[in-house]
């Protein structure tokens, strides 16, 4: 029984456990879904965020477009002659106010510039000739399209800039040819919108890759401190003749919310599992009671109190259970009863608890000299019922031979006397379908003819 109870109980905390952490489990699954809906919420924001911010770009970048692309006209409009470059470039910067300077480069080479004042440095400068920037000049002509570097450290002011070079060519001897690049230089720090600095201040990290033709990787315009690419958002900026990459991402959700809901799903799954605990120990240990109580009922109804073996009552149940199996399983089933001779003289003599004792000894010598599956009852005074399943009259005829002889060995003594055990038994084999007071009725009748024939033998 104690072995059970500690089972139950290993089993009872074990089930706890699992209820506790599936309750801890759905709490975390719940978190991760608000995260993850969190997480989205801050996507879509990273996302319109990056359009605002990838057309303000597109926006100022056009300013290279329309500068390059007004000097062209100018240039066309007065057959490529440029002595009026000084006006022209006043008005476009003027205008334009996002290019910080204009160029014009007949031939690969930048000869015109302005405002020309901190500029110096490029005049001269042969386009086609530079190892670190006439790739971006070669694949500029060979497109015939408008063409994006940078950011690059500019010659003239050690300032850092995206050059938009548009290639002109000009009718020539019935073909084109090459006549030269017009040129505008917007500084990085004019094509970054006011919008980058707002949402850095609201804690986003912003991150711009340029396209560079003449370097080995692409350029980083603008990144933010602590920048990580780890899940960031990533959308490109189409720029003539190039793709700009602008990543947006931010700092790790931390939800203060998070760690309270998980110690109150925490504290709730430990409070529910022990009570579930205490609830269901308290129930075993009433139904351990009532079971022990009734155990304890049972063995008072079905005992006999005198020799500790089955009463009565037990040996009529038994014996009908055991006469529905022979029946059912066709096996033979054998039955004794057994009177104790001269009991009363016993009684008379050494008075009444030896008559007890002898009983309790007879009870014992019966169990023992027997198998655990034959069973032996008391019906009352100095009356034994004894049954053997699967046992034919033969078999049972021997094995009360053997029962005699364990008794004579093993005589009851009181102090200095050894009381007399002789036994008058009747014994019969069932009968296929036999009733239980049949059954009783005949052997009944061979326990007579026993003690008619003068005590101390076995009919059968």
């Amino acid at each position: 029984m104690e072995k059970h109870s500690k089972s139950y109980i290993i089993n009872l905390a074990l089930f706890c456990t699992v209820f506790a952490l599936i309750i801890i489990s759905v709490g975390e699954i719940a978190i991760r879904r608000d995260a993850e809906h969190e997480q989205s919420l801050v996507h879509d924001t990273l996302q319109n965020s990056g359009a605002l911010i990838a057309q303000d770009i597109q926006r100022n970048i056009a300013y290279g477009i329309f500068v390059t692309d007004t000097l062209h006209t100018l240039l066309k409009s007065n057959d490529y002659r440029f002595d009026d470059f000084e006006n022209w470039g006043r008005q476009i910067v003027v205008n334009g106010a996002c290019a910080s300077t204009v160029e014009l480069a007949p031939g690969g080479i930048v000869s015109h510039i302005y405002p020309l004042e901190g500029n110096e440095g490029a005049i001269g400068h042969d386009l086609l000739k530079d190892r670190l920037r006439d790739q971006g000049a070669v694949k500029a002509i060979q497109s015939r399209e408008l063409t994006f570097i940078g950011p690059v450290k500019l010659i003239q002011n050690g300032k850092y800039g995206v050059i938009a070079r548009k290639p002109i060519f000009r009718r020539h001897q019935g073909g084109e040819a090459f006549w030269g690049f017009t040129i505008a230089v917007i500084l990085v720090e004019d094509i970054f919108p006011e919008k980058m600095g707002l949402l850095e201040q609201q804690g986003l990290y912003i991150k711009l890759e340029g396209d560079d033709p003449d370097a080995d990787s692409d350029p980083v315009l603008f990144i933010s401190e602590g920048w990580d690419d780890t899940d960031a958002v990533k959308m490109e900026i189409k720029v003539p003749n190039g793709t700009w990459t602008l990543k947006l991402n931010h700092p790790p959700i931390e939800n203060r919310y998070y760690a309270i809901f998980r110690i109150i799903i925490i504290f709730f799954s430990l409070a529910v599992s022990g009570y579930i605990f205490v609830q269901q120990y308290r129930m075993r240990s009433g139904q351990q009671e009532i079971i022990n109580l009734n155990e304890k009922l049972t063995e008072l109804t079905f005992a006999d109190e005198l020799t500790g073996v089955g009463n009565r009552r037990a040996g009529m149940q038994v014996l009908e259970n055991q006469l529905q199996q022979s029946t059912r399983y066709d096996q033979p089933l054998s039955v004794i009863m057994i009177d104790l001779d001269f009991f009363k003289q016993v009684n008379d003599r050494y008075g009444h608890p030896a008559g007890d004792r002898l009983l309790r000894h007879l009870a014992s010598c019966l169990k023992k000299a027997v198998r655990k599956s034959d069973l032996v009852f008391r019906l009352g005074g100095d009356e034994f019922l004894m049954i053997f399943p699967q046992t034919g009259l033969e078999k049972c005829l021997k094995a009360v031979e053997n029962m005699i002889q364990y008794i004579k060995i093993h005589p009851c003594r009181l102090k200095e006397a050894v009381l007399p055990i002789t036994l008058s038994i009747g014994l019969v084999q069932s009968r296929p379908g036999e009733s239980v007071d049949a059954l009783l009725h005949r052997v009944d009748i061979k326990l007579y003819e026993a003690k008619e024939s003068g005590r101390n033998c076995i009919r059968h």
